[in-house]
């Protein structure tokens, strides 16, 4: 069963940015988030990190048995991904929380920001 993560969830995303509707930069959040919790992610052959599907605000593991993995308490291989671990997304919060909201921030100082009306 695949699994869905929400990008701002459970990281402190500034009110004034969670309201922002573009998708071009959910989806740049969605990217980054992706890539700043891949080292939280189980990995033995990539599949279940590499076999995602990329959506404003949303990344899809599509491997069938992500939702097992991302729930099990289990003991995960550590020699190519160190900090895998159950709950990838949240065990990354403490320590990648704030690149997110930085990288986000970057994203509307860079002007490519487009609100609508």
């Amino acid at each position: 069963m695949a699994i869905k993560i929400t990008v701002i969830n459970n990281v402190d995303v500034p009110k004034n940015v969670r309201k922002m509707n573009d998708d071009a930069l959910w989806t740049f959040a969605a990217n980054e988030w992706h890539r700043l919790i891949s080292p939280y992610t189980p990995f033995r052959t990539g599949t279940l990190d590499n076999n995602v599907s990329i959506k404003p605000r949303e990344i899809h593991y599509n491997a069938p048995y992500a939702a097992i993995v991302y729930h099990r308490n289990a003991n995960f291989r550590k020699d190519k991904h160190p900090l895998a671990t159950k709950e990838w997304d949240k065990a990354a919060i403490p320590s990648q929380g704030s690149k997110l909201v930085s990288a986000m921030q970057s994203y509307v100082d860079s002007g490519k920001l487009r609100l609508r009306g």
